[in-house]
């Protein structure tokens, strides 16, 4: 694909930017990724429970250990996509996911799916959730929230389009089987794209970002004449306050719904379903995580990060409590699912925008990096809990009761964050100390001195 750059100075576009073939790689990396890998991999859990007589606890630990090993994984993650060549790092990293797929098929005892759980939070933090908000970032400087909410639905597709199917394959061939397809199936979609057709930056290949105007042209030579910096908190002084902490605990909060996705075919089984309308729960959360990425894109654009958390916060709940009353009622379940697929846009669209919106772009990726720690810290909880109720009691709504107080708790983490990040300002655009040769940012807290950042 050819495209015309120079937007800056006028000329006119004959072609599509280069920006949004990134957006369709990013797109396919999502569906492949975390749709494929993640979210559809509770399909397998029946099957290989019943064939190897494991609890749903013992296989639900993998991606606990997936959880945990994001902790390790996180903090070098946003260094390493900004200094090495993302087109072998991103290939390498998913290369490791798809063998970790494939080598399930060869797995007798639940240790091993442990492992590859590990190989899931490792390598897939290169993959699943930061990588794609950074190129949105970076490509876009006009409709980026819509842009990361197209690119972050499209792991709701993948879920929703690949779980009946692996479910088919599962039925047709058996699990085994279905686990070396899936991989192959994820390796296609994906490696295309990390290969070939991304760039970090529009730079890279001579471009400006979709959007570029004058003004932030003229924003750019000032910044490379070292006369300004960057606008945006420096990563050490953001950890060290209130609205880091509060980050850092939402990320984590959301990110413990994830051990419902795994567990809601197991659920629709346990009061009666069959596997293929048990597959389709989990294709509802998929499609109303699709929807409701598609809107909280545009909400974000035109209402603000904060106001678009709280409603994704409610459908959440609202989700949670359809499923505690539902009870054989399939309509009801269809539509308490699609209201908590919601939760999957909490974590890979509202989460980097919060990240952004509080802490500015000066170190966005490492900043959202280590708040995505949370995820591994809290969210580890999410998929052993889930099943560990299911074992303790044989009923699920006694976790569904929980996710709703892990909703409340969000919605004071984001508010708390909030409340802080008003109390502190910096000041964009201020000169950098050239003559020291500092990287400089001064950052001004007018409303409470007793925060005072300025390095």
């Amino acid at each position: 694909m050819t495209v015309v750059s120079n937007e800056v100075k006028g000329e006119k576009k004959h072609r599509p930017h280069y920006a949004w073939l990134i957006l369709v790689g990013c797109c396919f990396m999502q569906a492949g990724g975390l749709g494929a890998v993640l979210d559809a991999c509770g399909v397998f859990f029946v099957p290989v429970c019943e064939d190897l007589g494991f609890s749903r606890s013992e296989i639900s630990m993998y991606l606990m250990l997936y959880f945990v090993a994001t902790v390790f994984a996180m903090p070098i993650v946003g260094r390493w996509i900004t200094k090495y060549d993302i087109n072998r790092l991103l290939s390498i990293s998913f290369l490791m996911v798809a063998a970790a797929v494939a080598a399930m098929s060869l797995y007798t005892e639940p240790w091993q799916w442990w492992c590859s759980g590990v190989v899931f939070g490792l390598a897939g933090s290169f993959i699943f959730v930061i990588p794609a908000p950074i190129l949105i970032d970076n490509w876009f400087k006009k409709h980026r929230g819509l842009a990361l909410g197209i690119a972050m639905s499209f792991s709701g597709i993948g879920g929703a389009v690949l779980s009946p199917i692996f479910t088919g394959i599962i039925q047709s061939l058996g699990w085994r089987e279905a686990y070396l397809i899936a991989a192959v199936i994820v390796s296609a979609l994906v490696l295309p794209w990390t290969l070939f057709v991304f760039k970090l930056h529009p730079e890279d290949i001579g471009l400006k970002p979709y959007g570029w105007t004058e003004e932030l042209e003229r924003e750019e030579q000032r910044r490379l004449s070292g006369n300004y910096a960057l606008s945006g908190v420096p990563l050490k002084k953001a950890m060290k306050t209130v609205p880091f902490f509060c980050a850092f605990m939402f990320a984590g909060l959301i990110a413990y719904f994830a051990g419902f996705n795994s567990q809601f075919p197991g659920y629709a089984q346990s009061i009666g379903f069959d596997a293929m309308t048990a597959s389709s729960i989990l294709t509802a959360v998929m499609m109303g995580n699709v929807v409701e990425k598609l809107v909280v894109g545009w909400l974000n654009d035109r209402v603000g990060v904060r106001v678009t958390v709280n409603i994704q916060l409610v459908m959440v709940a609202m989700g949670l409590a359809g499923f505690m009353i539902a009870g054989n009622n399939i309509v009801l379940l269809y539509a308490s699912a699609f209201l908590f697929g919601a939760q999957n846009s909490l974590v890979s669209v509202s989460t980097p925008l919060v990240v952004r919106d509080i802490f500015g772009e000066r170190d966005f990726p490492q900043i959202f990096a280590n708040a995505r720690i949370g995820t591994g810290v809290i969210g580890c909880l999410g998929p052993i809990t889930v099943a560990g109720i299911f074992d303790v009691t044989g009923s699920f709504v006694p976790a569904f009761g929980v996710g709703i107080g892990v909703v409340i708790l969000a919605f004071v983490t984001v508010h708390v964050a909030y409340a802080f990040k008003s109390k502190l300002h910096w000041e964009e655009g201020t000169p950098t100390d050239s003559d020291a040769g500092a990287d400089v940012d001064h950052i001004s807290l007018k409303a409470d001195q007793s925060l005072s950042i300025e390095c």
